[in-house]
């Protein structure tokens, strides 16, 4: 019969050193491209913080005061039914129950920077309800996306439009892209409607919108008297944008402040605690970067 071998404890006399293994040591290099992942990685966490939420604050800001300003407008019968009719100015009020417009107000004009309202009465065209062709642009994704819904639009789904002169209803007949050949033109006394967009495959691909989406749809009943048509305007196109110098030189104070913010908010972390560092300054910045995008987005193409 075998017997086991019991195991044997060995003690070691030499010393032992005691202290935590080297940290790791990051190079320049290396410190230099995690601090610039940060920044992308923050950069972009704002901007779609700023395009699905914030952006959509401002729009709906705008459309409480459009609507209470085309509501007295309406019962003076002083809304405009012909040019000239200033930039921003309420026009109409739209409503496509599938596509989820619901009292939306309309303004004159399709600039980056009307657009942040709602949806825009394309210059050029006749308004809406009126005899002809009237075109509306509005956004897809960004300020509340007003027509990101148009997809869900069907033949025969009805399109109302309210202004000075009546209520209008229209019905779909279809949708193209940019580049379709358009319908042919609406016969003496009707009237089309045509709803433009970006749409794109998926939800976030609308930040860079690259084809219009045309839903159009046409009068219901007797067109009303077309007014006076404003002239056409190259830049406000669908996807055309306007770079002002009124808008560059706001961005350009708007990055200062942005810069000074930042740099009042180092110097305070240098004087006080962290938390009443970041405390007193993390409004002002927000403030700051939400100006700057806010004047960002009127340089890009007006339906991003």
């Amino acid at each position: 019969m075998s017997t086991l071998e019991q195991p044997r404890t060995v003690v070691r006399r030499e010393p032992v050193l005691g202290a935590p293994p080297p940290a790791r040591t990051w190079t320049e290099a290396q410190l230099g491209i995690a601090r610039a992942f940060l920044v992308v990685g923050v950069v972009t966490v704002w901007v779609l913080v700023y395009v699905l939420v914030l952006s959509a604050f401002e729009a709906n800001h705008a459309q409480h005061r459009l609507y209470g300003e085309l509501r007295t407008q309406l019962a003076l019968g002083t809304v405009p039914t012909g040019a000239p009719i200033a930039g921003g100015a309420p026009v109409a009020l739209l409503d496509a129950p599938r596509a989820g417009i619901d009292d939306l107000v309309v303004v004159e004009g399709t600039s980056a920077t009307e657009l942040q309202q709602g949806p825009g009465h394309l210059r050029g065209t006749v308004l809406p309800g009126q005899q002809g062709v009237s075109v509306l642009l509005g956004r897809a994704l960004s300020y509340g996306g007003p027509f990101g819904g148009l997809g869900k639009l069907r033949t025969g789904d009805r399109i109302t439009v309210t202004t000075s002169q009546g209520r209008f209803s229209y019905a779909v007949t279809g949708a193209r892209r940019g580049g379709d050949p358009a319908p042919a033109a609406p016969e003496a006394g009707s009237g089309r409607l045509s709803l433009v967009t970006a749409l794109s495959g998926n939800r976030l691909g609308r930040l860079a919108p690259t084809d219009p989406v045309y839903v159009d749809a046409t009068l219901v009943g007797k067109a009303a008297a077309p007014g006076p048509v404003s002239t056409k305007v190259d830049d406000e196109q669908p996807l055309d944008s306007r770079v002002t110098t009124g808008t560059l030189a706001e961005l350009v104070l708007a990055l200062q402040l942005l810069v000074g913010t930042l740099l009042g908010a180092a110097w305070a972390r240098s004087r006080w605690t962290p938390l009443a560092a970041w405390l007193s300054a993390a409004p002002v910045v927000l403030a700051a970067l939400w100006l700057v995008s806010l004047l960002t987005f009127r340089l890009l193409p007006n339906l991003a």
